[in-house]
């Protein structure tokens, strides 16, 4: 196999590290061993400037008690079709899944004050990560796509402390709308926490009423100051909960890393055969450059394996090597990072097989993949 030319990519890789490395921080494995830890000490780094979260969570407020808003919702039963239009007693709502709560998130951490009727006007933000083939007849917001890659890049799962589509419930009342549409896209609901996709855990934290009601209690005790808190409480209170009064039993987290990445892995040599039914797919080697690492592995057809791509940051590098394919002209090397993994092959990335199987495999490399073939000037753009 062709050996990796470090000293040829060193220059892009620098670029990479300037244009891809976020600043949301990763996931620290060695400093907080209980949830009172992880809150002392993260989340100062975690969550956005709590100024600028009430400011949005207060436009928010007024645009949905404003004359005719337009509700955004998590989808729910009978309401799945992202970016479709939907009403209830003359009140007109979309659905969405959860990257436009990430997206504010997002944008609160940096420091953007948010006009959410500019924002839900002229769909600024994604409705969904991407849409379905049986969602696509009838949508009318045609924002998609993941906008804020590195978050979850890093290990981070986006949580919500109260249900954005509460298990079992209907809209019964106008304002089930406004409630729903307030728990999906205000920053005040919002939180990270460690990512089960990423992260070893007993149970997933962030969906644990336990965990949840601590956060709670430590967000209006320790994090907000008194001029703000008073908004959080609000919040909370208008959602039929009580911030508790005494500390809560604080939880012992424990956490590891999935798929922990191993030492180099030579690929053995393939020989060529007449038959190749399947796709064979040979182990990932993974190098190092800078402040990126290279993923490197062969297959007999053009694929995405998602145990590798998850394990990838941002700014990481795939090398598919596509070797003794049936047909020849299949055969190839494709160069290209996880972020244009994301933006280039999104439907891929939705999958059935992606996403359950774990491996995507095309019978015929696709014209999209062209862009990469042996081509590492790309990985800059």
């Amino acid at each position: 196999m062709e050996e990796v030319d470090f000293l040829k990519i060193k220059i892009y890789f620098n670029c990479l590290n300037n244009i891809y490395m976020s600043k949301y921080p990763s996931p620290n494995m060695k400093r907080s061993t209980t949830l009172k830890e992880f809150l002392d000490l993260e989340i100062s780094e975690l969550l956005p400037n709590q100024d600028i979260m009430i400011k949005n969570h207060l436009n928010l407020v007024e645009y949905l008690e404003s004359e005719s808003p337009f509700f955004v919702l998590r989808k729910f039963k009978n309401y799945s079709n992202r970016g479709s239009n939907y009403s209830f007693e003359n009140h007109s709502f979309t659905v969405s899944d959860n990257e436009p709560a990430l997206w504010v998130f997002m944008k609160t951490y940096y420091q953007s004050e948010l006009d959410f009727l500019d924002l839900i006007k002229n769909q600024r933000f994604p409705i969904a990560f991407a849409i379905k083939k049986e969602e696509k007849q009838g949508i009318m917001w045609q924002t998609k796509g993941r906008k804020h890659q590195d978050f979850s890049a890093n290990g981070w799962k986006h949580c919500h402390i109260f249900q954005c589509s509460p298990l079992g419930e209907t809209i019964a009342h106008e304002n089930d709308l406004k409630r729903r549409s307030l728990r999906l896209l205000s920053p005040l609901n919002h939180f990270p926490f460690f990512s089960p996709k990423k992260y070893e855990m007993p149970f997933d934290y962030g969906e644990d009423n336990e965990c949840i009601e601590y956060v709670i209690w430590w967000l209006y005790n320790h994090f907000y100051t008194d001029k703000n808190k008073i908004y959080f409480k609000s919040f909370v209170e208008e959602q039929g909960f009580t911030v508790a009064i005494e500390e809560p039993k604080d939880i012992t987290i424990e956490y590891s890393i999935k798929n922990k990445k191993k030492g180099d892995t030579e690929v053995p040599e393939k020989k060529k055969t007449s038959e190749n039914p399947i796709n064979k797919v040979q182990p990932t080697k993974q190098t190092q450059v800078m402040d990126a690492n290279i993923f490197e592995y062969t297959a007999t057809r053009f694929s995405f394996r998602r145990a590798t791509i998850d394990s990838m940051n941002n700014n990481d590098v795939l090398v598919i090597n596509v070797n003794n394919a049936v047909n020849n002209e299949n055969d190839g090397k494709f160069i290209l990072t996880k972020n244009q993994i994301y933006q280039t092959f999104n439907n891929v990335i939705e999958s059935e097989a992606y996403q359950v199987k774990g491996n995507y495999n095309y019978p015929k490399t696709p014209k999209t993949a062209e862009q990469f073939r042996d081509n590492w000037k790309n990985i800059n753009q």
